[in-house]
């Protein structure tokens, strides 16, 4: 487990110290939805579907951070957003007012129908409890690492737990040419969940890095699928190094790649 980071040089220097505070970083988060600013890898994908009208499943869509860079940088067809967090949900519902695009989906997403409990840090503050949701993980002992890690304050940083229903996952209609995967500890349980839809339409997928990652690359390279990262705008195959976020692609659409 790693240090979280998503941006390089000077957005990055402005990012460790905005992340190395609770306090801080929760304001921030805030007013984050509101500047068309995302993780720095996903800047590669415009190039990638060059202006093709596109339809997306957004997995673990948060609190929209993710949906409204799409919708602001890509030629968005429909989104498809699943969120189980009530919280994130208003969110959402929020954004969706603004934009027909977006459809919500209030649920998590499993390869079975069934509940799981999930962990997430608080502080208090001038007698505020302040959720700190988009650190939500499935493993206790994952997110105390992970806080240990990013928070100088950590200490101060107390984990509650919610529980919540995930669904299986019905197939969609419509054809999708991009995932996004941001679970923290579900990855390989959403991707095996979500199959069908993968071997029918082969979209791109985004995965953030997790310990499965093997795993998931086991799985999807018998669906003809390999795995790069985004480094300086250009698509570089994936072996050990330490990414955020990991692209997969089909072999067929490999000649979207240029390198």
């Amino acid at each position: 487990m790693n240090k979280s980071k998503r941006f390089s040089g000077f957005l990055g220097f402005i990012e460790s110290y905005v992340t190395s505070n609770a306090i801080i970083y929760y304001f921030i988060r805030k007013l984050v939805i509101h500047l068309n600013l995302f993780e720095e890898d996903f800047n590669i994908l415009n190039k990638y579907f060059n202006n093709k009208k596109i339809n997306i499943i957004d997995i673990g869509a948060s609190d929209g951070v993710a949906t409204n860079f799409f919708l602001k940088n890509l030629n968005v067809n429909y989104i498809y957003c699943y969120e189980p967090s009530k919280f994130f949900f208003k969110q959402l519902l929020k954004l969706k007012k603004k934009n027909n695009r977006i459809i919500l989906k209030n649920y998590g997403l499993s390869y079975k129908t069934q509940k799981y409990k999930i962990y997430y840090p608080t502080l208090t503050i001038f007698g505020f409890n302040l959720k700190l949701i988009s650190y939500s993980f499935y493993n206790m002992e994952e997110l105390k690492s992970q806080i240990k890690l990013d928070f100088t304050n950590y200490k101060k940083i107390k984990i509650k737990n919610t529980l919540l229903k995930l669904y299986k996952y019905d197939t969609l209609n419509k054809k999708i040419d991009l995932i996004k995967i941001d679970v923290n500890g579900l990855e390989f349980e959403i991707v095996k969940a979500i199959e069908k839809q993968i071997n029918r339409d082969k979209p791109l997928l985004v995965i953030e890095n997790n310990s499965k990652l093997n795993e998931i690359y086991v799985f999807l390279k018998k669906y003809g699928y390999e795995k790069y990262f985004n480094h300086n705008k250009k698509f570089h195959r994936h072996k050990n190094q330490n990414k955020l976020d990991i692209f997969f692609i089909h072999k067929n659409k490999s000649t979207n790649i240029s390198n």
